[in-house]
């Protein structure tokens, strides 16, 4: 099993709202490198040379558990009748249901697209 990686620009947003959390992985320009591979005093927050900056680059996993630790914002996936998946953002721990007002009513179709989006919109309603 593999476990999915937050797009760049889900990390670019997560580095915005403060998430400075361990990973195994940073990115930058669409490119997935493995912390593994850097020398051992580089920050994965720094830039790597002049022209681009990476960005940590958690399992989708951590970074709703980060939400949910440190925002206070639980990220929840439905499965639908009609073989598609959902999300909603519910605030800890009065259970209120929030969200952009615009924010289209989208059929994803994967559990981890629905993941990533809801991760997306909670980042921007912070």
């Amino acid at each position: 099993m593999t476990e999915e990686l937050v797009t760049l620009e889900t990390a670019k947003l997560l580095k915005e709202k403060g998430f400075v959390w361990k990973c195994e992985h940073i990115i930058g320009c669409n490119k997935v490198i493995t912390k593994y591979d850097l020398p051992q005093s580089m920050s994965c927050c720094t830039e790597i040379d002049n022209e681009s900056v990476e960005f940590l680059c958690p399992v989708l996993y951590i970074a709703q558990k980060w939400l949910r630790e440190n925002k206070k914002l639980h990220i929840e996936i439905s499965y639908m009748y009609g073989d598609y998946w959902i999300y909603d953002i519910l605030t800890i721990p009065e259970h209120d249901l929030v969200g952009l007002s615009d924010r289209p009513i989208i059929h994803y179709k994967s559990y981890e697209e629905a993941l990533e989006a809801g991760i997306q919109e909670a980042l921007k309603l912070i």
